[in-house]
């Protein structure tokens, strides 16, 4: 069922410590007041921190953030390195609610939810330990980071447990030891899993790897112990400003291919040290303000070690170990160069990688490493090579700053109707047509049905022969919407190993989110076709 509420009823929310579940909004603009909010969407099916379902009410959901919660984001945001694509509100949920309002515009916003009473009554339950609530925190900040938002409130363990590990993460960042950073957890998550959360010992277990990758990264020697160790501690970052990469130091230690993934928070690793500082330093601050401004997460990784991968395969596990980008918009790449071997790739995710199809990095790439790093070499390092590193993606970064990273609809249905009213009032006002309010191409949207064939047909309406395989080697399967529309979905094949749930399977329902390739026309028969960037079953 999928319908509005009004901001007056009662409806289940999202706060699945937290399950960051919705629609992804870069901007993380200010939201409206209460008599602005016009809806929650009621597919945000609401779980708590240890997986039991609340509720509350949409119109309470208004007041500023409690300044002791706001203090405490404050701290957090400052030692991920990312920028906030939330904001913060109080209302009588439980304890922390992560959520999705539309405001005024009817444009989704990330919100995190505080109850007034949470960090007192937080902790409480933890024998008065200031980390017990800060734990909750670094959770919910972490679904939405990460884009946990396919299916809406679509929790999964998996996700939980990616969650979890940013929790340990940032806490060990924070001073906490691994005993408080778990302690939270171990006193209210259940004893066996569920469908959508697991176990608390798998959770600690997932917090326990995160505090033992921040500690071994800040060059802790001891990190089994639990214990902090105060020289190892690194101070946060203002969170209006970028973390300033320094590529000597072990703290860019980049967590091993393979474990929990979870977001890590720096935009350039120079394990080498020979990268000029000053120009990372410009190039962080570039990149920063993309993320910041559009949600677009761009990653230079300047290796020594591809630990027995090809630079390919070691990009493209980096994008899903580390989280680039948004998991439901798929709007990361991660840039690996392993200069010493002479190896480079660059894995741009789905929802970029229209952006860059014209584009030929990888070459550039190589061709830098044979010309410019025997330069590095030398005494004072990469120098003015650092910028020719950067260079070739000046294009990708233009055109990623001028797409639109915001999903908009929630059916293609909503989608359809709204440019037939666009096209009816344009034919009856005889207005000049105006691409930004009349092209419905290019717009993302999550839609939800069943999938019909592995193998979408060709032909007069339906996939296009000329966007499959190619440079980007695009598949195609068909679905049929919830409500009946025939669409084409472009799949890349680096999609599946991104997602939670693998690869997608026939006859099964997926809520999905993706860009407008084309519309269709029901009563002709011709399907609408979009580019695919992630999918959860139903």
């Amino acid at each position: 069922m999928r319908r509005t509420l009004a901001a007056s009823t009662t409806v289940t929310i999202a706060a699945l410590l937290l399950n960051g579940c919705g629609q992804n909004d870069a901007s993380g603009g200010a939201l409206s007041g209460a008599d602005k909010v016009e809806a929650i969407a009621s597919t945000l099916q609401a779980c708590s921190y240890d997986g039991e379902p609340v509720k509350a009410e949409a119109s309470a959901l208004s007041g500023g953030a409690p300044e002791d919660c706001a203090s405490a984001v404050t701290r957090i945001m400052g030692y991920t390195g990312l920028p906030a694509n939330f904001v913060v509100v109080s209302g009588p949920v439980p304890n922390a609610a992560a959520l999705i309002l539309l405001d005024d515009k009817r444009v989704p916003r990330r919100v995190i939810a505080f109850n007034p009473q949470f960090i007192k009554a937080a902790e409480a339950q933890v024998g008065g330990s200031p980390w017990g609530p800060i734990s909750i925190m670094a959770h919910e900040i972490a679904h939405h980071l990460s884009g946990h938002t396919i299916v809406p409130g679509g929790s999964r363990p998996e996700i939980e447990l990616e969650a979890d590990k940013f929790s340990g993460y940032v806490l060990q960042k924070m001073g906490a030891p691994l005993a408080a950073a778990q302690q939270m957890i171990m006193a209210v998550g259940t004893s066996h899993g569920t469908p959508t959360h697991p176990a608390k010992t798998q959770r600690a277990d997932a917090i326990r790897q995160g505090w033992v990758q921040a500690c071994t990264q800040a060059g802790g020697t001891d990190c089994g112990s639990g214990q902090i160790a105060a020289k190892t501690l690194p101070s946060p970052v203002a969170p209006d400003r970028p973390p300033i990469a320094n590529a000597s130091t072990p703290g860019r230690a980049l967590p091993a291919p393979g474990s929990i993934p979870f977001k890590y928070g720096h935009f350039i690793i120079d394990e080498t040290g020979r990268l000029d500082p000053a120009r990372v330093k410009t190039m962080e601050q570039r990149l920063y303000r993309l993320a910041k401004d559009v949600g677009v997460e761009v990653s230079f990784l300047v290796v020594n070690d591809l630990h027995g991968m090809s630079a390919d395969d070691y990009a493209w596990a980096m994008m899903r170990q580390l989280r680039i980008g948004k998991l439901d918009v798929g709007n990361g790449a991660v840039v690996v160069v392993a200069p010493r071997q002479q190896q480079a790739a660059v894995a741009f995710g789905p929802g970029l990688a229209k952006e860059a199809e014209f584009s030929d990095p990888k070459t550039q790439l190589l061709q830098w490493t044979k010309t410019a790093w025997p330069n590095c070499e030398d005494a004072d390092g990469c120098a003015g090579w650092t910028d020719t590193l950067f260079g070739p993606f000046d294009g990708t970064l233009f055109w990623a700053e001028r797409s639109k990273w915001t999903i908009q609809y929630q059916t293609l249905g909503a989608l359809l109707d709204h440019y037939k009213q666009a096209y009816d009032e344009r034919m009856r006002t005889k207005r000049p047509y105006n691409a930004e309010i009349d092209q419905p191409n290019g717009n993302l949207i999550r839609v939800t049905g069943r999938i019909t064939s592995l193998k979408a047909p060709t032909g007069v309406g339906q996939a296009n022969e000329r966007l499959l395989g190619g440079k980007l080697g695009y598949t195609a399967v068909s679905i049929t919407t919830d409500d009946g529309h025939d669409l084409v979905l472009y799949v890349s094949p680096r999609l599946a190993p991104l997602m939670p749930s693998g690869a997608i399977k026939a006859d099964t329902k997926y809520t999905m989110v993706g860009r407008l390739q084309s519309t269709g026309d029901k009563a002709s028969g011709q399907a609408s076709s979009m580019w695919l960037f992630s999918y959860d079953p139903v």
